[in-house]
């Protein structure tokens, strides 16, 4: 951050486009600040008093000259986005006519936002808090239908008040521990309900944990890994799957030697289909550099369909399913139009017949959606780190009130409460915030 920007927010008035330097019909400038709106109507050809929220058709003037027509808007402090007086001007989207309004504008006393701070005075003046601002970040950044939905609710509240409603039972057990530290003869833990407290807010923590990794792994897309021996058929599911052609399909086996991957769009979530090498006793040099990649894919798989061809016997397929982790893994029985000896559980897909595809599309669906009980949030790696680390100590919280250490108890419910109001940014470390803004574009 500049010195510029460590200044208190409301001495300075900033300015940028908040529409992009793309060409486009529309183009906005945003302004925000005590001079905001002195700055603005001095561009206008017939300077004269706006109404609030009201869009007034103008001719914008620089040096004496016009350089185009628009609309100028006034929202003045405090119901505007940043909480302090803000002015947009809405031009043609032609990126010169922007920049020399923005020149104008610098000219006269105001000075160039940094990324993400007209959010950020928005989050200082409490316009917005700061997991509204982050959902804000996602929503603009969001390439699917999914993750449009998650960084809504996120935009409205919906993640901070899961939060809160953890935060305030924790305070409030917080406050009773350190009563009875400090009167350790007038109080009861058990007429307290000290444990039964715990386990229910561990309980609610460890939903709220189970659903930010899963708003972690939307936020970044799901990597599908076709694993499975050659000539099972993984091609042609991968092909498929994402509707392409990208997979050389063949009689002869191992025409597939390297990782191939693929996007492709499931129920409005934007996941990675990837195709790995068949596995088989006696590969080629080549061919066994890719099945060392095809064993590598699946430590960072978030999900490996296992595909189990009609000839495996169950003792191979079992062997070939449990080499994918238990947690992550949907059998795939391929080629269930050929009579199978053996079957084992799984689901039974046949390509050339188009059978099963559906419901394969279905569980991979089900496996990405489910235990969002409290709905999926967009989480960021720096939720996730701060609820794991609430979750553990909520844990060791629990582990020592059976055995009435009551100083430890405490001691962990106030680490789980700091956690979690860093979640909020309520104490997120300065360097965690100029993170997050950074992230934004200029005008917003």
């Amino acid at each position: 951050m500049s010195p510029q920007s460590l200044a208190p927010l409301s001495s300075s008035t900033i300015a940028a486009v908040a529409s992009g330097r793309e060409r486009a019909g529309v183009g906005v400038l945003r302004v925000s600040g005590p001079s905001a709106l002195h700055l603005c109507t001095r561009l206008m050809a017939r300077p004269r008093p706006l109404s609030p929220r009201h869009a007034t058709l103008t001719r914008f003037v620089v040096d004496g000259a016009v350089v185009d027509q628009g609309l100028i808007l006034s929202f003045p402090a405090p119901h505007s986005f940043t909480g302090e007086d803000v002015v947009e001007l809405h031009t043609h989207g032609s990126p010169h006519v922007l920049q020399v309004l923005l020149n104008a504008l610098l000219a006269a006393g105001a000075r160039l936002a940094e990324p993400g701070e007209f959010t950020r005075r928005a989050v200082a003046n409490g316009k917005l808090s700061l997991l509204e601002a982050e959902g804000l970040l996602e929503l603009i950044n969001a390439e699917s239908d999914a993750q449009v939905r998650a960084a809504a609710a996120q935009l409205t509240g919906t993640f901070g008040a899961r939060v809160d409603g953890l935060i305030n039972p924790l305070v409030a057990l917080k406050a009773d521990l350190d009563g009875l530290l400090d009167f350790p003869d007038d109080a009861d833990p058990e007429e307290a309900g000290f444990p039964a407290r715990l386990h229910e807010l561990l309980q609610k923590t460890k939903q709220l944990q189970e659903d930010t990794r899963r708003g972690a792994l939307l936020r970044r897309g799901g990597r599908v890994v076709l694993y499975g021996p050659v000539n099972a058929g993984k091609s042609s599911l991968f092909n498929a799957l994402t509707g392409t052609d990208r997979a050389l399909v063949d009689e002869e086996p191992g025409t597939t030697r390297d990782l191939i991957e693929a996007p492709f769009q499931l129920d409005g979530m934007s996941l990675t289909l990837v195709d790995t090498a068949g596995l088989r006793a006696k590969p080629g040099r080549v061919e066994a550099l890719g099945i060392e990649r095809s064993h590598a894919a699946l430590i960072s798989a978030d999900l490996v369909l296992v595909v189990v061809p009609p000839e495996a016997s169950a003792e191979a397929a079992e062997r070939l399913v449990a080499e994918a982790p238990a947690d992550r893994r949907i059998a795939v029985l391929s080629k269930s139009d050929v009579p199978r000896e053996n079957p084992i559980p799984g689901l039974a897909v046949s390509v050339s017949k188009a059978q099963g595809i559906e419901q394969l599309q279905a569980a991979v669906t089900a496996y990405f959606r489910t235990g969002a009980q409290g709905g999926v949030v967009l989480a960021s790696d720096r939720h996730t780190v701060a609820v794991d680390r609430a979750v553990a100590a909520l844990r060791t919280a629990t582990h020592a009130a059976p055995l009435g250490q009551w100083e430890i108890v405490s001691g962990e419910v106030g680490l789980a409460l700091d956690a979690l109001a860093e979640v909020t940014g309520h104490d997120a470390p300065r360097a965690v915030l100029d993170a997050i803004y950074q992230r934004f574009c200029i005008g917003k």
